[in-house]
This record gives C-alpha cells, structure tokens and sequence, in this order.
C-alpha cells in the first residue's frame, strides 16, 4: 500500500468507523445488527480514485470474502461518504421483502443509513 493511501486511511477511519455505525443502525432497526461485527475490519482492497471532474481524489475501500465483493466504503475528499454492504436475507418482519444490502451516506455527524429491499419472490 502507498504511502498516500495509508495517509489516507489513517485521516478517513473515523469516518469508515461512524458509517460502520449507521450500516449496523439500519440492520439494528430490524434486529439483524449480527450481520456486522461491532467494528469494521480492514479492507481487502484500497485504492485513491481521481474524480475526472474536480480532479479531487477519494479513497475507496472494499471488502472481499472469498474474492467476491460483499461491501465498499468510498470517503471523498469534502468528507462526503456512502457504504453498502451485502446482507442477502428475507426482512425478518416483513416476508413481502427482501434484504438486499445496508446502506448508509453522508458526513461525520450527518450519516443517514437504510436497507436496500428488493421484493420477495
């Protein structure tokens, strides 16, 4: 890992961890909170990615389980941050849908966090 990406991590890991948060928030309302650990493990893929755009750059994080990719964190350089990890279940309560994945968005201090549902077959 470069040294900038590390840099990176190291300044942007609070934030990782406050959306870790809102994900398991989300699954908390639902009573699925074991689908997380308490606190997030380390990425198995870290990358800086160039906004063709600004030019700005944000440091993406993903977590791989057996190669396939079951969650991602991107933190942009104004601190904007949006997560979405898998969790691939019937909604405990509602057996119309379906759970599809936790997502969570937005600043340190201002995270917002749902489940992605998707209808039951």
């Amino acid at each position: 890992m470069s040294d900038l990406i590390t840099e990176r991590l190291q300044r942007d890991w609070p934030v990782v961890c406050e959306i870790w948060q809102a994900l398991r928030g989300a699954l908390d309302a639902v009573g699925l909170q074991d689908k997380l650990p308490a606190e997030p493990a380390a990425f198995t893929r870290t990358e800086l990615k160039k906004d063709p755009f600004d030019s700005s750059e944000s440091l993406s994080g993903e977590w791989l389980v057996n190669g396939q990719l079951i969650g991602s964190v991107i933190v942009h350089e104004n601190g904007q941050a949006y997560a979405e990890y898998d969790v691939v279940q019937p909604h405990p309560s509602k057996p119309q849908w379906f759970i599809e994945a936790t997502t969570a968005w937005g600043k340190s201090g201002a995270l917002a966090s749902e489940l992605r549902l998707l209808p039951a077959l």
